[in-house]
């Protein structure tokens, strides 16, 4: 934030410059470096929508799913103890007024 403070008004207006040209050229050097879409082979044959699932792709989904499953049983066996106050309550603040 102390550096906010210390830039002045033109060099604040040189780096937005700055980034304003490098986010407007960074699509263009993309669209440069594109490949140009392959033929098909055979249309009426669909491409694949994936990479086939490797054995251990299937033993880290299933490592997960066996975790996702833990952490469910202890939130579901948390007991909440009742009268506790909700987590988060919104009380809106009356705005202070400044003299003209």
């Amino acid at each position: 934030m102390d550096v906010l403070h210390r830039m002045d008004r033109r060099r604040f207006v040189r780096l937005l410059a700055a980034g304003a040209a490098a986010a407007a050229a960074a699509p263009l050097a993309g669209v440069a470096a594109a490949k140009p879409p392959r033929r098909a082979e055979d249309p009426g044959k669909p491409s694949p929508a994936h990479r086939p699932v490797t054995a251990a792709m299937r033993k880290e989904i299933e490592v997960q799913k066996k975790s996702v499953a833990d952490m469910l049983k202890v939130v579901r066996a948390y007991e909440l103890p009742a009268g506790s106050p909700p987590a988060p309550i919104f009380h809106a603040v009356r705005a202070v007024r400044r003299e003209r």
